[in-house]
């Protein structure tokens, strides 16, 4: 039976874990070191969030960690050569071709086999666009050139979006457009620029799950109208129903609600870091 493909951030995330082992560093001590290479808003809660896949790990990050921990970027990709790593929903990659991409080694990259690479972008966007054009025809919301729009711009903020309200990336992307123009990712990322120069860089993660949140309480109603004859509709819960202390960060889990980085609160201790 063939394994269901891990994120990228929950294969470096188990790779931290096993390397701060190694180490015999406790997530304090680890944070500690990291603050000192230049990873200074990282904090043990940070470290533990990482090492779980709740938090998305950017190349800059990596960089870093690896500068920390005087190890290879690619070091940090385990698991069996032959698993697969989901880097989009139209591409996955073998934890070998990973490990072979970021070791920088070109010989290994052009040995790959076949099948190390599975990229099926193109059939899986036809797919999709043509399943949500006949969905949104049938809502009376007709609209091909949006409708292709919305499905080929679909990414992780979207996703996370839709996970939380309980409908698809689509949908999201579709009101998004409908509203703005724009795609929640884009409408984000123009609001987060406009409000940036007032921000420090500590500030800015905090600021852009502000912003997140502010978009969802503007595309609620039409996010709770949408797709009117589907059951999941029903069941979609009220954004503001949400507690005040958390907010809905774009790199979350699946089911994680993300303590707002105002509010004080640390994530379960790892049990492996008790005195």
């Amino acid at each position: 039976m063939e394994r269901t493909p891990q994120t990228l951030r929950q294969v470096l995330g188990a790779g931290l874990r096993e390397i701060r082992k190694s180490r015999g560093l406790k997530q304090e001590e680890a944070a500690a070191l990291l603050q000192q290479r230049g990873l200074t808003t990282w904090i043990r809660g940070t470290v533990a969030q990482a090492e779980v896949g709740a938090r998305r790990i950017a190349l800059e990050d990596v960089l870093l960690l690896a500068l920390a921990f005087e190890v290879s970027p690619a070091d940090f990709v385990t698991g069996a050569p032959d698993d697969l790593v989901e880097l989009s929903p139209g591409a996955r990659l073998t934890v070998g071709a990973v490990k072979a991409l970021l070791s920088g080694n070109t010989a290994a990259v052009q040995a790959l086999p076949e099948q190390a690479v599975q990229i099926t972008v193109a059939a899986t966007l036809a797919n999709r666009t043509s399943d949500f054009l006949a969905e949104v025809q049938r809502s009376g919301r007709a609209d091909p050139a949006l409708v292709e729009r919305a499905v080929a711009s679909v990414g992780e903020a979207e996703r996370h979006v839709a996970r939380k309200v309980g409908t698809s990336p689509e949908w999201v992307n579709l009101v998004a457009l409908q509203r703005w123009d724009r795609t929640l990712s884009q409408e984000r990322d123009r609001r987060l620029k406009e409000r940036r120069p007032a921000a420090s860089t500590g500030q800015l993660a905090t600021l852009r799950g502000h912003i997140t949140r502010e978009l969802l309480t503007e595309l609620e109603h039409d996010l709770r109208g949408a797709n009117p004859g589907d059951a999941q509709t029903a069941r979609r819960p009220s954004l503001g129903s949400a507690p005040e202390n958390a907010q809905i960060a774009d790199d979350a889990p699946p089911g994680t609600r993300t303590p707002d980085p105002l509010i004080k609160a640390q994530p379960e201790d790892d049990p492996d870091d008790a005195e």
